[in-house]
């Protein structure tokens, strides 16, 4: 799922992506989707991926050194 564009498909693995709500109620912001496909919130807050409904992109790769 590797994208610069924002997609309603919902990451399959984990890594870092961005997310935003599909009103864009809010600025997006990036979240870190775990193995079991869960992000957190920024209020703290886990939810699963497969629940969420927003758009996504990525997964972000890390700069090379």
């Amino acid at each position: 799922m590797a994208s610069d564009r924002w997609t309603k498909t919902k990451p399959g693995s984990a890594g870092w992506y961005w997310f935003r709500g599909l009103a864009h109620e809010a600025d997006p912001f990036i979240v870190q989707v775990d193995e079991v496909g869960q992000f957190q919130w920024p209020d703290g807050g886990f939810q699963e991926v497969t629940l969420a409904k927003g758009e996504w992109a990525g997964p972000i790769q890390l700069p090379e050194e």
